[in-house]
């Protein structure tokens, strides 16, 4: 899981133009482009720790950056003591994801949609449909999907995402068209053998007819050209999308909590 947990911090700093501070004991990873809670934390690495002091001291870091001050706290470093820790604290949850794994690719069903369209890996000439497909996708009115709206910065940076680079981390996006019309989406991350798929969005005129299984069908035989053997998706806890991932096979592996100051 730790490689899986790599390529989501380190990989968004090509995929969301973001920034990184260490610290001894967190790493704050800011966006300069994006502002909300999503792309803009401090991850908590060390467990013996005091968390008011320690986010007193996150809070005077992302303050300056212009940020609201975010702890991320995965369920991989929680144990009782920290358990305690945080419910002492003067922390409340803001959020909390699922992250799942998928490790049988080569098992993995071969779907066809009820909805026939097709799906390509995006190119100059289909980047700005598929950039559009996000935003659209993302629009925040549906109450069954927990992001709210993207800001303009999320298409700076998708745009930019698109420029060359020599980073470790590979980035392919993937658009899926009904003839002319843009109907899903979803982006890879990925570093050796291993792979995350973020951006899965399906038109909502076309949700529930298959359409996101057969996406992630035909991303899987890409990947398995790849050697990529392992693949995670992330979702907000209490969705629907969480049962959409462990429907076709993904398993729960880890809990990523956010918190912000409240008690």
């Amino acid at each position: 899981m730790e490689d899986i947990i790599d390529i989501h911090l380190n990989g968004q700093l090509y995929l969301y133009m973001s920034n990184k501070i260490q610290k001894q004991d967190y790493d704050i990873y800011y966006s300069n482009l994006i502002d909300d809670e999503y792309w803009n934390f401090a991850y908590l690495k060390n467990r013996e720790v005091s968390l008011n002091e320690i986010f007193d001291e996150i809070k005077l870091n992302m303050n300056e950056l212009n940020r609201k001050p975010i702890i991320y706290i995965p369920s991989s470093i929680i144990d009782l003591k920290l358990q305690e820790n945080i419910k002492n604290s003067k922390l409340k949850s803001l959020y909390t994801d699922v992250w799942m794994t998928l490790d049988n690719l080569e098992q993995f069903e071969s779907y066809k949609s009820k909805i026939d369209f097709s799906v390509y890996k995006v190119d100059e000439i289909l980047k700005e449909q598929f950039i559009q497909a996000i935003m659209d996708g993302f629009s925040g009115d549906n109450p069954e999907d927990p992001y709210e709206s993207l800001s303009d910065g999320y298409k700076i940076a998708l745009e930019k995402s698109f420029n060359e680079n020599d980073s470790e981390y590979k980035v392919i996006h993937y658009l899926g068209k009904k003839e002319q019309e843009s109907i899903s989406t979803a982006t890879v991350v990925y570093k050796g053998n291993k792979a995350i798929i973020y951006n899965v969005t399906t038109n909502k005129k076309y949700q529930r007819n298959g359409v996101c299984k057969q996406m992630m069908s035909d991303i899987i035989k890409d990947l398995i050209q790849l050697n990529i053997n392992e693949i995670c998706v992330q979702t907000e806890q209490g969705f629907y999308t969480e049962q959409v991932y462990k429907n076709m096979g993904f398993i729960e592996r880890l809990l990523g909590k956010a918190y912000i100051e409240g008690k």
